[in-house]
């Protein structure tokens, strides 16, 4: 069991890693970053003068051959996910990998295999899930404080420019919209409502110039007649929100997927009133990182772990396939 602090290496410069996620590190109780990799060498080098990383190499590989890094944080686009989490898992690395997790769940049965076959920890970069509002939400459904919980509607929609050069906008690196936005609305649906859907019914546009979604909504069906709506879209003005619909009110989260260093709140309507419930800055990234850590130290589980990403991935392939054939998908139990 590892008891000092988890050794960090970063699987590429992307922005997430630079802006996000690298300084997520530098902050956690339990991590220090080590090296950083890059297919430029003088772009890694450029990101670790910036972070004030010890190492940098010009190639993945050599990252995950050296022996002083512990865990890695993977943030390649989504098509390289599976190539390189078993790659890890296979250098006896543990792993954060960014959602989302795979292609499909057929690759991420067989990511989550290679990590506990390997014996290391494996954690999907869903950040959102350590934001102390979503915690809050969960209890004030519990307390009844909107009665029962019927609904739930959630959108992330933001317009994209147009820029072949965009990893969102390529499909031999597995982008689109239901991936880069639509997958945080089906996983704060699933959280919320406290399992997974029965069926449901999808509709996307698919853009004729790049080959990828660029819009779409959905509808999940619980159990006891709840329902989730969703939308996601890289074409429509800018919606990023949550509200939870109750027998006796609505609990509303703006920015529900949301970067550190801001005051965010919870609206509690009810027919007595409005309440506003604020929250003081947070650093969500630096808490799954320590997650992570406190994981492979044996002393918590990973919060969004291996089974976890599968069942995601089984949901967003419902999605994909309910939109090409226009029918409700159900799902197994």
């Amino acid at each position: 069991m590892n008891t000092g602090p988890i050794r960090w290496g970063i699987m590429s410069a992307a922005r997430i890693a630079w802006r996000s996620v690298g300084p997520g590190i530098r902050k956690a109780r339990n991590g220090v970053l080590g090296a950083v990799a890059s297919r430029s060498l003088e772009r890694a080098r450029e990101f670790a003068a910036e972070l004030e990383i010890p190492r940098a190499y010009g190639s993945y590989d050599e990252l995950l051959a050296d022996p002083e890094i512990d865990a890695v944080y993977i943030p390649l686009p989504t098509s390289l996910h599976h190539e390189w989490v078993i790659a890890a898992a296979r250098a006896g690395k543990h792993v954060l990998v960014d959602k989302p997790f795979a292609v499909d769940a057929a690759e991420a049965v067989e990511m989550v295999d290679a990590c506990r076959a390997a014996g290391v920890q494996l954690l999907e970069g869903f950040m959102y899930r350590y934001d102390p509002r979503h915690a809050r939400l969960r209890e004030l459904v519990a307390e009844g404080a909107i009665g029962d919980l019927r609904q739930i509607n959630t959108a992330f929609c933001f317009p994209i420019t147009r820029d072949p050069a965009n990893v969102r906008l390529s499909t031999e690196l597995a982008g689109g919209a239901l991936g880069d936005l639509g997958t945080y609305c089906v996983s704060v649906s699933r959280l919320h409502m406290g399992g997974e859907p029965r069926r449901l019914a999808a509709r996307m546009t698919v853009d004729p110039e790049f080959g990828v979604d660029f819009d779409g909504n959905a509808l999940l069906e619980f159990e006891g007649g709840r329902a989730a709506m969703v939308a996601f879209s890289f074409t429509t003005s800018r919606r990023h929100f949550l509200e939870l619909v109750g027998t006796e009110g609505t609990l509303r989260v703006d920015r529900h997927v949301l970067a550190p260093g801001e005051t965010t709140s919870i609206e509690i309507q009810t027919v007595g009133g409005t309440v506003t419930e604020l929250f003081p800055p947070f650093d969500s990234y630096q808490a799954e990182v320590e997650n992570l850590g406190d994981a492979i130290r044996g002393e918590a589980a990973p919060l969004v772990d291996g089974d976890e990403a599968i069942r995601q991935m089984q949901v967003l392939d419902a999605v994909r396939a309910s939109a090409r054939s226009g029918e409700w998908v159900a799902l197994r139990p």
